[in-house]
């Protein structure tokens, strides 16, 4: 025997030594917790998918969200400005900042520009509107939204701004004014600057103009985007990859991306770490805005979810030990009972059972002892009343009474056990012991044919697929079973169990000794002149010469290969004359085939 075989015959010793309770416990107690454990790994696996996809999305919708608003945002700023540079008074005060201005001219100036700005700064989104305008000008230190150019001659905006070729240019700066109170204020704001030309001029820079966004509203509306999970974060940086503003958790370096731009709203590695990250860039500037989903975000609510559904099943496997606990119990007690009454008889103790066992499968068989230790018991009275020695002829009546008796209750019993256990594996939905169990009990139902010894063709092929399909249970359906039977035969009678022992022998000897341990049985009925010929026909591995030729002439110690075969030689002969029974052709490796020759009879009907 191989290791793996020990291995495997040790369990399965154990298993078939436990007592019925504990078998069937084990059993409904696995078969609820292997699909009740895969459906909750399953069913994880799937919220959880389910879970990040629809986190990652709402993520998404809303950074873009959040995103398009900037750009409004951004958009507006940059009309405003297209508006104030286009006006036409605008522009004529813009062509004086260079010629000999007096100061009543300036005073009406900066009245009409102040007002200008006031009714621009109306649109929600605005902030603030400056005009950086030449030091000599009288209005150049009105601080509110007039200041002096000499005021940002510093600021590295400023000087990126006079590279920019008259381009409009997106930066944040700071905001110092004067309000009505007197009091000094200061704001980041994220401003859309350009240069003012000198209309008559346009090589020559006027000023700066700058549409101002306070910094805290561009981050109070990235930050609703950013809140979506618990450490999400989204910052705005330019192309020089500086950051300018951040919303959400604190930026670390540990979550900055290296190469936004290449992320598509997947998971991805930053930095060594698990994130979702998504990148946009802001329509008519450089910058590009970044959103950074830790995965540990994602799979919270999911690892949430597994717990919830780790509780359901440990709730569940708990309920489902305790019914099959309650079910075993209920079953096997009567069965014990059972199993003390029939001791007793074996001790010569013949008493029925009073207890009340109920009206299913064990509860018939109750009654099916009762009604034998009844019968017995009426037997032994008679003798003893008799007084009589019972005569030889007599003592074989009362052991056929007995035979009888043992052949009603026997298969009796058998036929409810099957059904006990069929139920049971439909209630707790077992479909491949239901139909093992269900094969089983056509199989002794078509074996025992209620004493009869003779059976039609039809019914022995019916017999025979029905023991396939039990052995198919067994090798995991590697036999394969097909006929060609002509149907004006089906009707002659065969001897019972003449086919089955032969395919069996097919099987173990023959199919179950190729290295695949699969093949096909073949089985081909024929009338010839005053006969019938069934061949059995299978694949496997063949018999030598040798083995061929003592199959009919002794028995042999293994019933299947030897006494079986011969024995139904002999039963053959017996019943239709020595010219019939079985003969055999083999090769090895190419298989065997078994002819059976029987004559066409019908209605012998003979019985045991």
């Amino acid at each position: 025997m191989t290791k793996l075989g020990q291995a495997v015959r040790a369990p399965w010793s154990f298993i078939q030594d436990l007592k019925i309770q504990q078998k069937l416990i084990l059993l409904i107690f696995f078969l609820m917790i292997l699909p009740l454990g895969s459906f909750t790994l399953l069913a994880y696996r799937q919220t959880s998918h389910t879970i990040q996809k629809n986190t990652v999305y709402a993520a998404r919708q809303s950074f873009e969200q959040a995103v398009a608003s900037l750009e409004s945002k951004i958009n507006d700023a940059s009309l405003i400005s297209d508006y104030i540079i286009l006006d036409e008074e605008a522009a004529r005060v813009f062509g004086r900042m260079h010629a000999p201005y007096p100061i009543p001219m300036q005073v009406k100036d900066s009245a009409y520009l102040l007002r200008l700005f006031r009714y621009l700064m109306r649109n929600q989104d605005i902030y603030l509107i400056r005009l950086f305008v030449p030091d000599a000008l009288m209005y150049a230190g009105d601080r509110q939204s007039i200041y002096s150019v000499n005021d940002i001659g510093d600021a590295p905006w400023y000087k990126r701004l006079l590279n920019s070729n008259g381009k409009v240019l997106l930066t944040p700066t700071t905001t110092h004014y004067t309000e009505t109170t007197g009091a000094i204020a200061e704001n980041e704001v994220l401003s859309t600057v350009r240069l003012v030309k000198d209309p008559y001029d346009y090589a020559a820079n006027i000023g700066v103009l700058s549409v101002d966004l306070l910094r805290q509203d561009v981050l109070d509306l990235l930050g609703q985007a950013a809140r979506i999970t618990s450490s999400g974060m989204i910052y705005i940086e330019n192309g020089d990859g500086l950051v300018l503003s951040t919303a959400g958790a604190e930026l670390t370096d540990a979550w900055r991306v290296a190469d936004p731009a290449a992320a598509s709203w997947e998971r991805t590695t930053v930095n060594g770490k698990e994130a979702i990250v998504g990148c946009r860039t802001i329509a008519g500037t450089d910058w590009r805005a970044v959103s950074v989903i830790p995965l540990e975000d994602v799979l919270s609510a999911s690892s949430q979810q597994r717990n919830v559904l780790i509780l359901v099943m440990i709730a569940m496997a708990v309920v489902a030990f305790l019914l099959a606990y309650i079910s075993s119990v209920s079953s096997t007690r009567r069965i014990y009972r059972l199993i003390f009454k029939m001791r007793q008889v074996q001790g010569g103790h013949l008493s029925v059972i009073h207890q009340n066992f109920g009206r299913d499968e064990i509860g018939e068989l109750a009654e099916s002892y009762n009604f034998m230790i009844k019968r017995v018991g009426d037997l032994i009275d008679e003798q003893v009343k008799t007084g009589q020695e019972i005569k030889n002829a007599e003592l074989k009546l009362v052991q056929a009474e007995l035979k009888a008796l043992q052949s009603q209750i026997n298969p009796h019993f058998l036929y409810n056990t099957l059904d006990l256990i069929n139920w049971m594996a439909i209630k707790h939905d077992c479909p491949d012991i239901e139909s093992l169990i269900s094969s089983l009990s056509r199989f002794y139902k078509l074996s025992l044919r209620q004493g009869q010894d003779i059976v039609s063709i039809g019914d022995e092929m019916q017999h025979l697929r029905t023991y396939i399909e039990i052995q198919n249970h067994r090798f995991e359906n590697s036999i394969e079973l097909a006929w060609d039977i002509d149907p004006e035969i089906l009707l002659f009678e065969i001897p019972k169990i003449t086919m089955q022992p032969l395919v069996e022998n097919s099987i173990v000897h023959g199919i179950q000794m190729k290295p695949d341990k699969s093949g096909t049985i073949t089985i081909v009925g024929r009338l010839e002149s005053d006969s019938i010929i069934l061949t059995v026909r299978d694949d496997g591995a063949g018999m030598t010469e040798e083995t061929l030729a003592g199959m009919l002439r002794q028995p042999s110690q293994d019933a299947g290969h030897g006494y079986g075969v011969r024995n139904i030689h002999e039963r053959l002969k017996l019943y239709f004359g020595p010219q019939y029974g079985l003969s055999f052709s083999s090769r090895p490796g190419a298989g065997t085939e078994v002819d059976i020759r029987i004559p066409p009879v019908q209605g012998m009907g003979a019985s045991s």
